[in-house]
């Protein structure tokens, strides 16, 4: 089976149309249907119902997701088996944000351990606006971060965004869904001032037409989810990294009658400073983050 076919195909599921994916790929639109449907040829079934303005998998379309990714990594570590000792040798020094600490930084670390044992990583973790200092000054190699940072010599590599939202202790019981005003009007906590979670709430004050509250700006995940816990307040954040405290009913997730911004990602590192190990390891990365977000329910439902 051609393994470009199912990276097309997994970019077509990421991205949503056939028409992203060809532009994603420098390809034409005819190109991906192509491939897609020599995909579907090979299988002897189709992969995505075409009779609406949404694209939708098929059933065995959905189940192709998952070995479809599984074949690409096994792809990858088999073409990384040419490759000599000294590409797959080095000192990665990683800055990361206290979201995705919560979400896929540790299987992602597992993967490299035990994939790449020559890549030595050494980990940090600060705010957004302090990584982008340490990745300047050359404190850290590559940036787990939040912003698309433009310079001579940065490389930034985007990622698929993670859905934010309202989380309160799961015995308050005076917010129900759709009570944004009810909710802006009392104290919330978010992540450190400046952080996109910060930004937006702010923003949803101005949306809201009231006067900006009394914010909390909080810089660890797990500081706000037992601020929460213990009824201090509710707090506006990304909602993957606190899943299982919502899904053990510690905490309650609010709904909103707004449509919310998402928390983007991004990873950044300096070229000059750049080795073959920190290239590879910063792209392995964006791999890892896009499988992550790609597999978690996105705007979060409570079902």
């Amino acid at each position: 089976m051609n393994t470009r076919f199912l990276e097309t195909f997994i970019c077509v599921v990421r991205l949503g149309s056939f028409r992203a994916a060809a532009d994603k790929l420098h390809l034409t639109q005819a190109a991906i249907s192509n491939r897609i449907g020599s995909l579907e040829e090979d299988i002897g079934t189709q992969l995505f119902i075409r009779d609406s303005s949404i694209l939708r998998l098929t059933p065995t379309g959905a189940r192709l997701v998952d070995y479809s990714e599984r074949m690409l990594e096994i792809h990858r570590e088999i073409m990384q088996l040419g490759q000599t000792n000294q590409q797959m040798l080095g000192i990665v020094r990683i800055g990361v944000i206290d979201s995705i600490v919560h979400t896929w930084l540790v299987e992602f670390l597992h993967h490299l351990q035990n994939s790449y044992p020559g890549i030595e990583i050494q980990l940090s973790s600060e705010a957004t606006e302090r990584l982008h200092r340490s990745l300047c000054n050359g404190d850290v190699d590559i940036a787990f971060q939040t912003d698309q940072l433009i310079g001579e010599g940065m490389t930034s590599l985007p990622c698929l965004p993670m859905a934010m939202g309202w989380v309160c202790s799961a015995s308050n019981t005076t917010f129900a869904d759709n009570v944004l005003i009810d909710l802006l009007r009392q104290p919330a906590i978010t992540m450190s001032k400046g952080s996109h979670p910060h930004l937006a709430l702010k923003d949803l004050y101005r949306r809201a037409s009231i006067p900006i509250g009394k914010i909390h700006c909080v810089n660890s995940i797990a500081t706000i989810v037992r601020l929460v816990k213990n009824g201090f307040g509710q707090a506006f954040l990304p909602l993957a990294p606190v899943r299982e405290q919502i899904e053990a009913g510690e905490l309650r997730y609010i709904n909103c009658e707004l449509d919310l911004p998402q928390q983007g990602f991004v990873i950044s590192y300096l070229e000059s400073n750049a080795s073959d190990a920190i290239r590879f390891v910063a792209s392995l990365a964006v791999e890892h983050a896009n499988k992550f977000m790609a597999n978690s329910p996105r705007p979060y439902s409570p079902s």
